[in-house]
């Protein structure tokens, strides 16, 4: 008898129990699009993924913005250090295709640079010898006579 009194209280009395929860409690609204929250845990704050996954984003772009406008530079510093490599990469092949596993050759600086050879970039410079050899990590070059140059392969040593 006390249950049946009990559910019979539940049944008549939940429905306004819950309508006078949800008018005491405040509504919530989305914090992307701002519609009404009406399910959900007591801490939702967006109504749906979108919503969530859209606000994030948009909160993370103006920092990501400010700082890529504060260190605008023409060309980034990593960007430059990369294609300083890869013009020594080429400069190295090249000299290494010519070479063709022989220790040193002689051949026209013309050809060289027909080649793609930029002569401006190399990795180091000897002079031990009396004469400037100008390196590639271990392949290097000296001018000779009438445009000539004499490219080299330096023995590896690990130096580092």
């Amino acid at each position: 008898m006390q249950n049946s009194a009990n559910q019979m209280v539940k049944a008549l009395f939940y429905p306004y129990i819950a309508v006078s929860k949800r008018l005491i409690m405040e509504e919530k609204l989305c914090l992307d699009c701002g519609t009404p929250i009406k399910v959900g845990r007591k801490d939702k704050k967006f109504c749906d993924d979108t919503c969530r996954t859209n606000y994030n984003n948009n909160r993370e772009k103006p920092a990501k913005i400010r700082t890529a406008n504060a260190e605008a530079p023409e060309i980034s510093i990593p960007d430059f250090i990369k294609g300083i490599n890869e013009v020594l990469y080429n400069n190295r092949r090249i000299l290494d295709e010519f070479l063709s596993g022989k220790d040193s050759d002689r051949i026209k600086a013309r050809d060289l640079s027909g080649r793609g050879f930029r002569f401006k970039f190399f990795t180091s410079c000897d002079d031990s010898s009396g004469e400037d050899y100008w390196f590639c990590y271990d392949l290097g070059y000296k001018e000779g006579d009438n445009d000539w140059l004499i490219v080299v392969r330096r023995p590896r040593e690990a130096t580092y």
